[in-house]
Parts: C-alpha cells; structure tokens; sequence
C-alpha cells in the first residue's frame, strides 16, 4: 500500500467526502478516501443495538425531494439513489400552557394562531407572508448552487450581483439576531408575549421564518426507509473499487507539500505508517485539524487560524437513543419532531447546554419506518444542544496525545445530564417514559469529538450569520495550492445540502484542472437540466 498513486486524496469519508469521492469517480479519476474511524458515513453513520438502529445525528432531510440539491447531485451519481420519506407533519412545539403543529400545509398552523389570537390577526397574516418570501428565496437556491470560487473574472462579479439580488428580498430579516434582535424583529409583527413565547428558543428572525418556508416548499424529508445509513452506503457502492479504495481506520498525521504545492499524505493504521500521493486533496475533515495538525505550521497565515477561532459554530448535541419496551405511537409519540421548551427561559439560554434550560428535540424514526425496531417496539431520538466546556468539558482530561480521556466522572456527568432530560420530558409530555426503556445510549460533545474532530464537537461547523460573513470564514481555496476544502467548513450552514453543496463544487475545482471535459459535463447538469424557479 506504500507509496500509491492516485488523482485526488479525500480525507473523510462522511457524506461529503463520499459525494466528492463518488462524482469523481464517475468522472474518471482515480481517487483514494482516508477516514479515521472503522465504518463510513459521518454523522449519517448511524448504529445497531440489539435489533434496534439509530440514526447518529440527523433530525430530518431538506433539498432532498423532487426538486432539491442533494436529489438533483445523487441524480446524476445515479438515479437509482435511496428515496427520502416526505414528512406531512413537521415540527410539534409544546411549552407552558399550549401546542402547535406545524405540517406541509402551514396555513393550518396560520389558521389555529388566528383562531388563538383574532387580535393579531393582521400580524400573524404578515408573518406567514413575509415566510413564503423566504420560501421564493429559497426554491432559487440551485443558483447559488456553482460556488464563486469555481468561477473567474467577470463570471465573479456577475455572480455576486445575481446573489445580492435574489437575497434582497430578505436581507431585512437577516438583520435581526440575538436576544433583542430577533424580540426586535418579531414585535415588528406581533406583540402579544404568549404568541411571542412560541418563537422563544430561535435566536434569529430567520430561524424563525425558515422552517414555515420550507413546509411551504414541501421541503421536508425524513431518511430513506432503513436510516439515514443507508445513503453512505449507497454512495460507497458508487466509487470504482477498481480504481479507487475507501482505506478505514486511516489517521493522517502529516500532509506532504513541496514548494507550495500538494504532493501527499501520509496516515497511519494498526501501527504501521503508509503514505499515497495524488495531485489534488480534497480536504472533507476538520478545517482546524487541517490548518493546526496536518500542514505545516508555516504555510497557514495566523490570520486565517484567528478567523476559525472568532467564528460562531453550531453547538453541539447531547443524544439519547432510547429503545423502548413498546411501540413509540403507544405513548403518544408521532411521526413528527418535538420541540420542548420553556417560554419563559431567556432566548439564548435554549441553546446554552444547561440541561435544566436547553431546549429538547424528540424524534420517533420508528413510528414511520419499522425497520428501525424489533416487533412491537419502538425508538426515541433525543437531541439537545450541548458544548464542550460543559461541566469542565464533562469531567475528562487531556492525554499526551490531545484526546479526552473518559473516566467515572464523565459517566457519571452524562448520566446525570441524561437523567434530567428524561426528568423533563415525563414531567411535560410522557409520565411513563422511564418505565418503557429498554435501554439507551448517550452521546456527548466529547463522543462526536471522538469520532469526527470537527472543532468543540460541532454538529455543523459555522453558523450563517453577519460576523462570519465578516469573518470570510467559509472558503474553498486554501493557502497549498491544490488542496481544497469540501466538507461543511466550505460555506456557512450545515446539514446534508451544505455537505453535497461543498463536495459538489470541490469536485468541480479538481475537475477543472484534471478533466475540462467533465467539468464542462457538470456545470451544464446544473444549470440546464435543475428545474428552475
């Protein structure tokens, strides 16, 4: 295996390194994906327990229907790619005193707020409007889809007009983030403190906004019937074993460059150290690992590093995957997402990681698909936001070489942490929840540290928002010519369309300079065969 030749190096084998590694392959290239855990997948991995299986991270699926990015780019991968489940009903809000239901027909969910709050009538009318505003805004996103850093010259400037102009529309919506921001900009609509209290645990207007335009879209979708593993594994049988190879269990330590230029990894596995060569990297890991660990020190301006610390990340998640002794539907869970929540608790303390005040999302994958579970029972998926620093980054400590040791106290932490969540949600919604579990498991920021290295175990890598835009932060092109970065860390956002957006358009940086021919191929695919808004 020592010393092999290949036309691009892939680090992470998640969906996004996947993608990139499936799209290059059709293309022709040779291609070599390095993943450090033992199986595929990212946090689309998911995991069997005792006939149970559950999915890692994932709450629901967008851009995945008909007409969506990540349908249209495993499309053209290969028609034959697993179907999502459309979900009718979307998001189930429960707090003090009331519950809303928000399905793919949002004017039911307009309709009982009027019928809840005739006073704020002409507001909630405006809000719902102002929603399907977002919603056109966001069926032109095939648009955005080619990013500006595979264009050049005059295509540059062009491109940034065409994006402020679609994105105008908006913008006056973007403005309004943080604790008053956000109360800022939906007083703008409505003023009654209990309609307010629903939006409670957003901390933007957007945030708010997005989820209405989306079920306007019909642009929900849970995971294909089997979990969301099945896409890794699909996309796995799209790469040419022929020619390319998917090496697990592969830690890379050092990234050869030469003069400025990219000429190799070298990775370790079981003890015995291999290297590969290429001409390009596509970097679908850790942008921080990569700048800090794998390149050389020197190569890296500490201005690009200052940036990666400054930006706001996703938070990450505390994740209790609970199997239980009956069905989910037998203690009155549906098919759509909980969100739990305390109106009263400050905005931006839902997202804190205080599991007294955090916010809860409760999923029940096995109400809708039964492959999930044994006969006659069911599975809970609890997510809640979570950091690293938690309980001094959850009782572990540092070892020699920079991973967290776990001992009893982080058992003991998580327990606890689990134990108050599954508290809370007898109190609100299921009294009898703890005397159905079969059994669970728990997942900290530490776990999906463990397993991806994304900086402070974020679920998603950089937030949309004013400061990273600022910050420049997403970026493509790295300071070593030929290595571009294509996982989540390439735009701002996250989720499965950003990872397809990210390995699509590093596919294309790559294609552009090894196969014009199939670059040509697929820039034509997006912009004439998507259908257009």
């Amino acid at each position: 295996m020592s010393d092999k030749q290949f036309d691009v190096i892939i680090i992470g084998a998640g969906v996004s390194g996947l993608t990139a590694a499936a799209l290059l392959s059709k293309a022709g290239l040779k291609v070599c994906v390095l993943e450090r855990h033992r199986i595929i997948g990212g946090y689309l991995q998911g995991f069997e327990r005792k006939g149970f299986i559950f999915d890692t991270a994932i709450h629901w699926l967008n851009q995945f229907g008909k007409d969506g990015s990540v349908a249209h780019v495993f499309n053209y991968i290969g028609p034959d790619f697993p179907k999502p489940v459309e979900m009718k009903n979307i998001h189930r809000h429960i707090a003090d005193g009331y519950e809303y239901l928000l399905t793919n027909n949002p004017d039911e969910l307009k309709n009982k707020l009027i019928a809840d709050f005739p006073h704020e009538e002409k507001g909630i009318i405006r809000f719902f409007e102002a929603a399907k505003v977002v919603a056109k805004v966001s069926r032109r996103f095939p648009q955005f889809f080619i990013s500006n850093e595979t264009k050049s010259g005059l295509e540059k400037s062009l491109y940034k007009i065409k994006q402020l102009r679609i994105i105008f529309p908006i913008i006056k919506y973007a403005l309004h983030g943080g604790e008053k921001g956000v109360e800022k900009g939906l007083r703008k609509f409505f003023t009654d403190e209990k309609l307010l209290g629903i939006f409670r645990s957003e901390i933007d207007l957007l945030s708010c906004l997005f989820p209405i335009a989306w079920a306007y879209n019909n642009d929900y979708q849970n995971p294909p019937i089997g979990g969301s593993q099945v896409i890794p594994e699909w996309l796995e049988t799209k790469i040419d074993k022929n020619e390319s190879e998917i090496v697990l269990s592969a830690d890379v330590f050092k990234i050869d460059v030469e003069g400025g230029v990219f000429k190799g990894v070298k990775y370790r596995k079981r003890l015995k150290e291999y290297e590969v060569k290429a001409k390009h990297l596509i970097a679908a890991c850790d942008v921080d690992v990569l700048y800090r660990k794998l390149l050389p020190p020197e190569l890296v301006p500490e201005k690009i590093k200052q940036r990666l610390d400054e930006s706001e990340l996703y938070s990450s998640s505390v994740t209790l995957s609970i199997a239980l002794k009956c069905k989910a539907e037998d203690l009155g869970f549906g098919d759509e997402m909980i969100q739990m929540f305390n109106e009263n608790t400050p905005r931006m303390e839902h997202s804190s990681g205080d599991p007294h005040k955090s916010f809860i999302s409760i999923l029940a994958p096995s109400v809708r698909d039964k492959t999930l579970a044994p006969e006659n029972h069911g599975t809970l998926n609890i997510f809640v936001p979570a950091w690293m620093d938690y309980g001094n980054n959850w009782g572990t400590s540092l070892n020699a070489k920079g991973e967290y040791d776990r001992n009893e106290a982080y058992k003991q932490i998580k327990e606890e942490f689990a134990q108050i969540i599954i508290d809370r949600i007898e109190k609100e919604i299921c009294p009898n929840l703890r005397e159905n579990i079969l059994f669970y498991e728990v997942a900290t920021p530490i776990t999906y540290y463990r397993y991806t290295h994304n900086k402070n175990g974020t679920m998603m890598g950089t937030r949309p928002g004013r400061k990273n835009m600022q910050l420049r932060v997403s970026h493509y092109k790295t300071p070593v010519k030929n290595i571009v970065i294509g996982g989540h860390w390439a735009e701002l956002g996250g989720g499965v369309p950003i990872a397809v957006k990210a390995a699509y358009n590093a596919s294309l940086i790559v294609l552009k300079d090894q196969n014009k021919n199939e670059y040509k191929k697929m820039v034509d695919y997006i912009r004439n065969d998507w259908p257009s808004a």
